[in-house]
């Protein structure tokens, strides 16, 4: 049977670590005695075990009627047990040690109306304490074990730890011309500027967040692909594109600056200076001048030339891991065909 709850559960988890994964704070953290009722009975338990407490206590939450011994109705199968599991595997959590379904093994088959957890000894300490709570502990208590799922993440890189000389001035902008040349819809090109602005505005307590794309910037609400945020104020957005069409957006990006009161917006294209309507500057003062806005163009060797020369060495390196990160992020990219194109481009640059 189809059970609302359980999918809302494990999509509170999945939102909460996402959260955490963007930089964003979920609150006052709960005291220990409360932190300890998850911490110290998952931490003697296995992947399956950890798990379905962690669904449990999401599952108090949503479902205010449940009485703390059922086994809700649903959760084995593509909405519950296999739908949690999955989406954290995705997003690289080891918490649960990449088990696919704790229901299936913890043996929840069946009718599991027959099953009664308060006479189970892997889950009756630790509902009983759950039980206990009030709702808004509950909620503090979620807030934690998302944190400690999002806490285990271990990432993929791409670059292992360099040797200084392996991230000279030359041989970092090289790298990124090899990267920003593969054909990737431009979903490497943006995740490669994402990064470098983010390890840079992290200097200065800026955030940066970019989102998917080919996401509508009118669905979410986003002004660009790309965007800074000082605290929760946006400060600049950004676009990032390897074709010729940004062209016909300009109203677009007009409404973009009005609505969030940017003092400009910036692009970074493709073949910039091949563009005679962009290049040199006196040709872009007629491009520019019939908007309503400031607009900067800039061309994606540009910014690498500049950034490689700002970053220090090891923040490049980060740079490069980060960008990787963001395409292995399932939200953004986690197209297979891509990260190992990246991978081909960087493990030919170790070798060279």
């Amino acid at each position: 049977m189809r059970n609302r709850f359980v999918e809302e559960s494990a999509r509170l988890l999945i939102d909460l670590v996402d959260k955490l994964t963007d930089g964003e704070s979920l609150g006052v953290p709960p005291p220990t005695k409360i932190k300890n009722i998850f911490d110290e009975h998952a931490d003697n338990h296995g992947g399956s075990v950890r798990l379905a407490c962690a669904f449990l206590a999401a599952y108090s939450v949503i479902d205010e009627g449940w009485d703390f011994k059922s086994v809700p109705t649903g959760i084995r199968g593509k909405y519950g047990d296999k739908l949690l599991a999955a989406e954290l595997t995705f997003r690289h959590v080891t918490f649960h040690k990449s088990i696919t379904a704790f229901g299936e093994n913890l043996g929840w088959k069946g009718a599991v109306r027959q099953f009664d957890l308060s006479q189970d000894s892997r889950f009756s300490g630790f509902l009983l304490k759950l039980q206990r709570l009030s709702k808004d502990q509950r909620k503090s208590l979620v807030n934690h074990i998302a944190w400690r799922l999002e806490s285990s993440r271990v990432v993929p890189k791409a670059l292992p730890p360099l040797p200084s000389s392996y991230l000279s001035y030359a041989r970092s902008l090289f790298l990124c011309e090899k990267l920003i040349a593969i054909q990737s819809e431009g979903h490497i090109q943006q995740f490669l500027v994402a990064a470098f602005l983010e390890v840079h505005r992290k200097r200065f307590g800026h955030r940066v967040v970019t989102h998917h794309p080919h996401a509508s910037d009118k669905f979410d609400g986003t002004k660009g692909d790309i965007e800074e945020f000082r605290d929760y104020e946006l400060v600049a957005a950004y676009e990032v594109t390897v074709r010729n069409d940004w062209k016909n957006r300009l109203t677009d990006f007009a409404h973009k600056v009005s609505e969030a009161k940017l003092p400009k917006y910036v692009i970074f294209a493709s073949n910039v200076r091949t563009d005679g309507d962009l290049y040199p500057a006196e040709r872009l003062i007629d491009f520019v001048e019939r908007l309503s806005f400031d607009l900067a163009v800039v061309d994606l060797t540009d910014f690498f030339s500049v950034f490689c020369a700002e970053l220090y060495r090891e923040e490049i390196g980060e740079a490069f891991n980060r960008a990787y990160e963001l395409l292995s992020d399932p939200r953004l990219c986690g197209r297979d065909d891509l990260l190992k194109k990246y991978c081909a481009v960087t493990d030919e640059w170790l070798e060279s």
